[in-house]
């Protein structure tokens, strides 16, 4: 079944927007909406003297304009309505806008260009609204943020789950199977995570490095596939926390909340995660294998 909805938040307000169905009730109706298939894409060329055309310099893809057209289901128009939805659309806040087309979800963050009530000879006629979103970042967002802990525990919990009293372990057997006893999972040391991007273009990702069980010196992040890496040269004690973010839009290296991009090694080449497979491997000067390592990163559509 193909269908269109979608939300506005602002500053703790919601508007919905789309077909009821499923027991939900949508506050307006699309009329028209444009804006969410593709961002423009400008193109930079260079007339060339001597011969026929143009040299392509480069291209990249624009700020995202976003054009509704909706009719309020309740037919009222009333002082409490309108209040409501005029205190909704403030250009002081930035909103986000989470779409599902057709059990397909995205989100994307934007500004206020304007909007207003859409004029009709009766004042009292049933409300209607245009506004204009406009998204500085083009790109549609995955609404999950996947994660992944590079020094996780493998869960090796097994039924009948056995408590005995030795310190040591034992082997007990149930239905011919010979189980340890106590054993519920194992800290797993890989170097390496597969990390998928099914997005459109690449991303950024954000990593953490968390001296969870004593210090550690120079951790190093390295996307394989090319070799970039970024190491950052500090030493951490235990307890601390070092951010790593290498978005093109807004790159951090931190420690417990602090800037200390001004550690980052020199040779460093902060790297995006590339459409399809990436493998990532962490390592440390020193005790790497005290340090925690998340991954966190959300994939980006051209459009939904």
């Amino acid at each position: 079944m193909d269908f269109l909805d979608f939300t506005l938040e602002c500053n703790g307000r919601t508007l919905t927007f789309g077909k009821s169905q499923e027991g939900k009730k949508r506050e307006f109706a699309i009329t028209k909406i444009t804006g969410l298939e593709a961002s423009d894409l400008d193109l930079k060329f260079t007339d060339n003297a001597l011969v026929d055309g143009s040299t392509l310099d480069g291209k990249r893809i624009t700020k995202r304009p976003i054009h509704i057209e909706a009719d309020l289901r309740d037919d009222r128009n009333n002082d409490v309505n309108r209040q409501r939805i005029i205190k909704f659309f403030n250009p002081k806040y930035t909103g986000k806008m989470t779409i599902n087309h057709s059990g397909t979800k995205r989100n994307i963050v934007y500004e206020l260009e304007g909007w207003n009530f859409v004029a009709t000879s009766n004042v009292f006629n049933q409300l209607s609204i245009v506004a204009d979103l406009i998204c500085p970042d083009p790109f549609m967002k995955n609404i999950d943020n996947f994660g992944r802990n590079m020094a996780d525990i493998s869960k090796q919990l097994a039924f009948p789950w056995m408590v005995v009293k030795n310190k040591v372990p034992v082997q007990s057997t149930y239905k011919g199977l010979t189980l340890p006893g106590q054993i519920a999972g194992y800290r797993t040391l890989s170097h390496e995570v597969h990390l998928p991007n099914d997005g459109d273009v690449p991303t950024g990702v954000q990593i953490q490095f968390i001296a969870k069980r004593g210090p550690c010196t120079n951790p190093r992040i390295t996307l394989t596939g090319t070799m970039q890496f970024v190491r950052v040269k500090i030493a951490m004690q235990k307890g601390d926390v070092l951010l790593v973010d290498t978005d093109r839009r807004h790159q951090v290296i931190e420690l417990n909340g602090v800037n200390v991009y001004q550690k980052i090694d020199r040779l460093s080449e902060p790297f995006e995660l590339a459409v399809g497979s990436n493998y990532l491997e962490y390592d440390a000067d020193e005790n790497y294998s005290n340090l925690d390592v998340r991954l966190f990163y959300t994939p980006l559509y051209l459009g939904v």
